[in-house]
């Protein structure tokens, strides 16, 4: 039963990261097209969707 728990944890874990790593991707594709206001909004939530 400990082992379940750990390895629920850690996967809680990996799957938080991957979340943050997904966004911090879409920030930085937003900033290299040089996108500001309603443009850089939808590029970014079009790349959240991938």
């Amino acid at each position: 039963m400990k082992k379940f728990l750990v390895i629920i944890f850690i996967l809680g874990i990996l799957g938080y990261l991957a979340h943050l790593w997904t966004e911090n991707m879409c920030r930085d594709v937003v900033k290299k097209l040089n996108l500001t206001g309603a443009e850089a909004k939808v590029k970014y939530e079009e790349c959240l969707r991938w």
